[in-house]
């Protein structure tokens, strides 16, 4: 995949969330819903500092983590594989 290609899946994805949930940032559970995921793995990636970046509410060691709608889209892409027949 092209990195024009890439660029255009970031977009689409981005703008999907950003019309289902109507913000930039998304909590654990509502980016658990999205990945399929469950939001005890967010927090093992978190606590792992691997997987998608976040951000704490009010850069907080205990804030509230926030997913941005990009980072999720990103990895939605950045992470998939390709099956050639």
């Amino acid at each position: 995949m092209s990195a024009i290609e890439k660029e255009q899946e970031y977009k689409l994805i981005s703008s999907f969330l950003f019309e289902k949930f109507s913000k930039i940032a998304l909590t654990p559970k509502e980016t658990a819903s999205v990945l399929g995921r469950t939001e005890a793995g967010l927090k093992k990636d978190r606590e792992e500092e691997i997987g998608i970046p976040f951000t704490r509410l009010n850069r907080k060691e205990k804030g509230k983590p926030l997913y941005s709608i990009t980072a999720i889209a990103r990895t939605i892409v950045d992470n998939q594989i390709k099956i050639f027949n």
